[in-house]
């Protein structure tokens, strides 16, 4: 694997980490919002 691979796997995954912290944070934030 080269490095320009390896760079991009990296900002992938850490796209993929921030989509599912948002989804996280919306789902907490919804079931707040629905328990109130």
């Amino acid at each position: 694997m080269t490095p320009e691979q390896k760079r991009n796997n990296r900002r992938m995954g850490l796209t993929l980490a921030s989509i599912a912290v948002l989804f996280f944070i919306g789902f907490i934030v919804r079931m707040v919002w629905i328990g109130h």
